[in-house]
């Protein structure tokens, strides 16, 4: 089984190759191929993973400077914080003066900044045909930059500008066809494209972290009750030793194995609270996604640790049958507890209208390239009917439940490279499967 680590690299490497053995078609820009370049341009930006769309546009910015024989290009984007033009991507040839990274707009220039916020393409064959409002505003502070020549085109997104893609020359002046200005305003629309499929990834990521710490969040209020109960053991165990040492030290003749002996158990007692506490202010911390080597097996036990108490409040008998062999997944181990914890939450609630029996069990099974984990319950099990819309977001059999427990759990699992699954058991109860990709080492 492949991960989308590896296929997004086999998509690369194909990609390159396709770029190592083309004829370049960038001149074809103001020759009778243009719809040949438009092409190439779109789909290498629909082809590429979105985290290389920003090397492509550095590669296709270069690559037009080249066929067009002009000596810089730039791409400014709409700053999220200030609102405001500043430049994202450059190229330029040696020697020459690049717009910088991170220059902005609106102090340096702000008559090219409402200009190309406006939506209206900036062109000039000389300096001299610029406005007065440019030498009045942009040139004291611009002069070092301005080109020659120059094209500048909108882009947007939805039709609202979200940036600007600029040409010119800095050696010598040019003429810009009425042809070549109106197809490097199509080649930035395709840049706004490419910059509109990346933002939309980039929000679907925001939103699912926002989603996943909601969940967490809205877990932590569920397990209120039993985590007070959890917390009130050490911290009850403590006042219970610290009475018995003061009454032994008020009698005057103090025992000292006995005071040893329950220091120790402070102590202990003291740690597990600790160990208690850190790991929920972990669980429930909002934190950046950070994949790492682990064996998912530590994940169960360490959720087992944080619902043990609520399993004896609810009176079910929870079990894990730990496979011999560990092999790691690349994970997040906050989110692979999330998912881990919801699950055993899940299967709390379903055998928790049961009189008798009240079994929950977890189970882990490992293969050459795969870790399958099952989380096993002895409810009523789950109606077929629904089975295949259990995993859709807002759908619930739950009378207070938001659902969004199962959707987040195939949201976090799929963006692993793995499958999460349902099955009513023949038996009694339902399971609720999760597989991941294996990293090929073992212990």
């Amino acid at each position: 089984m492949h991960n989308s680590a590896s296929a997004q690299k086999m998509i690369s490497r194909k990609l390159h190759s396709e770029r190592a053995n083309r004829r370049p078609v960038t001149a074809s820009l103001e020759g009778k191929s243009f719809e040949r370049f438009i092409e190439e341009l779109s789909s290498s930006f629909v082809r590429a993973p979105v985290d290389e769309i920003g090397d492509e546009i550095d590669r296709w910015i270069r690559e037009i400077v080249l066929g067009l024989d002009l000596d810089r290009g730039a791409l400014a984007q709409i700053d999220a914080k200030s609102g405001n033009l500043v430049v994202r991507h450059s190229w330029s040839r040696d020697q020459l003066v690049k717009l910088p990274i991170g220059l902005g707009f609106t102090q340096s220039a702000p008559w090219f900044n409402s200009t190309l916020m406006s939506g209206r393409t900036v062109a000039f064959s000389k300096v001299s045909e610029l406005p007065p409002e440019f030498f009045e505003s942009d040139w004291k502070t611009y002069r070092r930059y301005v080109p020659k020549s120059n094209v500048t085109v909108a882009v947007r997104i939805g039709g609202e500008v979200v940036g600007a893609l600029g040409f010119g020359t800095v050696k010598k002046e040019r003429t810009w066809s009425p042809r070549l200005i109106h197809r490097l305003e199509l080649v930035g629309e395709i840049f706004g494209n490419a910059l509109e499929r990346r933002l939309a990834t980039e929000e679907i990521i925001l939103l699912r972290n926002e989603l996943n710490h909601m969940s967490r969040t809205t877990v932590m209020g569920e397990l209120t009750a039993s985590l007070t109960h959890q917390l009130n053991q050490p911290i009850g165990a403590i006042l219970m030793n610290a009475e018995e040492m003061q009454r032994m030290l008020e009698s005057g003749k103090p025992d000292l194995e006995s005071l040893r002996a329950a220091v120790g158990d402070i102590i202990q007692d003291d740690l597990r609270a600790t160990e208690t506490i850190k790991g929920l202010r972990s669980f429930f911390r909002k934190s950046e996604v950070e994949k790492a080597p682990l064996y998912l097996g530590d994940m169960v036990v360490e959720v087992m640790r944080i619902v043990r108490s609520d399993a004896l409040f609810r009176n079910v008998s929870l079990r894990f049958e730990a496979p011999t062999t560990q092999t790691r997944v690349a994970g997040d181990r906050i989110q692979l507890q999330q998912v881990i914890l919801n699950l055993v939450l899940n299967a709390f609630e379903a055998v928790s209208e049961k009189e008798d029996l009240r079994e929950v069990s977890i189970g882990m099974q490992v293969d050459k390239d795969e870790v399958r984990m099952a989380v096993c319950d002895s409810g009523n099990g789950i109606d077929p009917a629904m089975i295949a819309h259990i995993f859709e977001p807002f759908f619930t059999t739950k009378s207070k439940g938001m659902g969004m427990g199962l959707a987040i759990v195939r949201s976090i699992i799929k963006a692993h490279g793995g499958q999460v699954s349902a099955r009513r058991n023949p038996d009694r109860g339902s399971t609720f499967e999760i597989t991941l990709p294996a990293l090929q080492e073992k212990i």
